[in-house]
């Protein structure tokens, strides 16, 4: 088993899932009011005129485009209370290091790659989820160096659950080349569902696991913690409740009365 890292501010926490086409500062604020850490995008940067995505979190890989966007964003999602990260992907190593060392500078305390998306822009280069099979473990390999080696704020990897014996292969990888948090939709967290027990199995594998799949109240991201998890994320519900991330970060944390 793989030893543990702690980062306090996650401990026990609720993540507001990055959400494109929703996610900016604003949107972090509003749905991340109490949670203990809010994620931006995930951005896309691509030099192409056309990307299907929602227009206003596609970039153009020159800083001029996305540096001053950052700091405002970051700077509005702060209202949260929350600790804030920034997600992005994109078909270039390069472009992906830049943005997020201009989130570094903008303030982003967490950088985080989005290698979840099925996009078939990304899948045809063996990147998105495509990254964590097998056959791509050298490019995983080498993203995932790249990211460690260029930031110094702590690097989380967003994957999907596909085949479960391949996610933990690359879950493994990614914790032998420093990777310190790995955030993971596994789809269904319901009692008894193959997602809450995929959760039990990754959390022996990585240092700290961020781990989401329909979560809607407290007794859900209970279960989820009980599997291992240090953190829950939370999306689509948080979306549709402004209130849901702060309300069940406070029950999580609640000290209980003596």
């Amino acid at each position: 088993m793989i030893e543990k890292r702690i980062f306090p501010e996650l401990k026990q926490g609720v993540v507001l899932a990055e959400l494109g086409g929703y996610g900016d500062g604003y949107y972090c604020a509003e749905h991340g009011a109490g949670a203990a850490l809010v994620l931006l995008g995930t951005y896309v940067v691509d030099p192409g005129a056309r990307v299907p995505y929602p227009a206003k979190f596609v970039f153009k890989p020159e800083p001029s485009t996305y540096n001053s966007y950052l700091g405002e964003h970051i700077k509005a999602a702060r209202a949260s209370g929350a600790k804030v990260g920034v997600s992005v992907i994109s078909v270039e190593l390069k472009h992906t290091l830049d943005f997020l060392v201009a989130a570094q500078e903008a303030g982003a305390d967490f950088a985080s790659l989005c290698a979840h998306s099925v996009m078939p822009m990304f899948t045809r280069c063996g990147l998105g989820e495509a990254l964590c099979r097998r056959a791509n473990a050298p490019a995983l390999r080498r993203w995932a160096e790249a990211l460690r080696n260029a930031l110094t704020i702590p690097v989380i990897f967003k994957i999907g659950l596909g085949d479960l014996a391949e996610t933990i292969s690359a879950v493994d990888t990614l914790s032998e080349l420093g990777i310190p948090i790995i955030s993971i939709n596994v789809g269904e967290t319901t009692a008894g569902s193959a997602g809450l027990k995929a959760v039990k199995q990754l959390a022996r594998h990585c240092a700290c696991l961020i781990a989401g799949g329909g979560i809607k109240d407290v007794a859900g991201a209970r279960r989820v913690l009980e599997q291992g998890a240090a953190a829950v994320a939370i999306g689509t519900a948080a979306m549709k409740d402004k209130a849901l991330c702060g309300n069940i970060q406070k029950q999580l944390r609640a000290v209980p009365p003596r």
